[in-house]
């Protein structure tokens, strides 16, 4: 009987974990909705940038859940692969769209916009000026986080301009390498006959041991993050990022604009 990836106990947490997503997710869109802006384009950047991300988060990894659970042990089918994927691929850009849509809002709320230029935009540790404004604890926090910013980063950037993000089938044991290769070379044979192309396929998938494990490139990602653990800390992470930024808002920020009042004269 094939092994689980992760144990009981690992999946009885990562449930869990899951469970809170919902609550997260619906007390950040409160805060971001109903804060008193400043400014017309911070507010379009929190309400219509980040919450709507914040939106797709919570959907996409709530469908990896259910599409692949975390307790999955054979190779899922190739549409459940295919579908998992689309998510993944969802849910990494938009935790990115996330981090630069709260730096845009800081831009505009402290009417910086003015003074960098939009490509100079972000929370990267490349994005000097924008974390030069910031108070020294939440650049310091920042700064603990560039390892995390850099993955998802390369991540993004695998997806949108080199390899995309998928979910690789499974491996083969080393006791079962030749029996693998022999159904290569069966199927290569039968090529022109569908129904035993995928017959033999399908025999030969049975040989492979499902790891939930996400990567691009096998020759330029650092490593094969599991999928389930890595989107829940990424979204947790999205999570804690953001209340801290309201927090740094808060503190920082200009009282709201106000109309000047109008005087009228005596007898006007």
């Amino acid at each position: 009987m094939a092994k689980r990836y992760f144990s009981k106990a690992h999946i009885a947490k990562l449930r869990a974990e899951l469970a809170d997503v919902e609550h997260k997710t619906n007390d950040l869109l409160l805060s971001y909705t109903y804060y008193p802006w400043n400014t017309d384009r911070g507010r379009e950047y929190a309400r219509h940038g980040f919450a709507r991300r914040l939106g797709t988060l919570r959907r996409a990894v709530l469908n990896v859940f259910k599409i692949i659970p975390p307790g999955t042990v054979r190779v899922p089918s190739r549409d459940r692969l295919y579908d998992a994927q689309i998510n993944i691929q969802a849910f990494i850009a938009n935790v990115y769209g996330c981090i630069d849509n709260l730096a845009w809002v800081w831009v505009y709320e402290n009417g910086l916009d003015k003074t960098i230029h939009r490509k100079h935009v972000g929370f990267r540790k490349t994005n000097t000026k924008v974390r030069e404004s910031l108070q020294p604890a939440f650049r310091r926090y920042l700064e603990e986080r560039d390892d995390w910013i850099d993955y998802i980063i390369d991540y993004r950037d695998a997806l949108a301009h080199r390899i995309p993000l998928y979910i690789p089938p499974g491996g083969v044991p080393k006791s079962k390498h030749d029996e693998f290769y022999d159904y290569d070379r069966r199927m290569q044979e039968v090529m022109f006959d569908p129904a035993e192309y995928n017959r033999l396929e399908a025999e030969q998938s049975k040989l492979l041991l499902f790891q939930p494990v996400m990567t691009h490139s096998f020759v330029e990602a650092r490593h094969l993050p599991p999928f389930h653990n890595q989107l829940v800390i990424d979204f947790l992470t999205i999570e804690e990022l953001s209340t801290k930024f309201l927090r740094e808002l808060k503190a920082s920020r200009l009282p709201p604009s106000r109309a000047p009042r109008r005087y009228r004269l005596p007898g006007a």
